[in-house]
């Protein structure tokens, strides 16, 4: 059985999350320019890694609050 959950707890949520993925839309920034920067293969493998977790935390956190603190 689902809980109901008020409308204003829904909007602070996903107030926090807003904030939340800004950060991390920030920081793919950041990595997608030292990936850019870097010549070695081995720290360019791991720069991809951590593009690809940060999309998939990205998109976690978008999906959740679409879900969750529906509008």
């Amino acid at each position: 059985m689902a809980v109901r959950i008020a409308r204003a707890d829904k909007n602070e949520m996903r107030t926090r999350i807003e904030e939340v993925l800004v950060q991390y839309k920030d920081m793919h920034a950041k990595i997608a320019a030292y990936a850019t920067q870097t010549e070695v293969e081995e720290y360019q493998d791991f720069w991809r890694q951590c593009l690809q977790e940060n999309r998939r935390i990205t998109e976690r956190l978008s999906r959740y609050m679409v879900i969750k603190c529906n509008r």
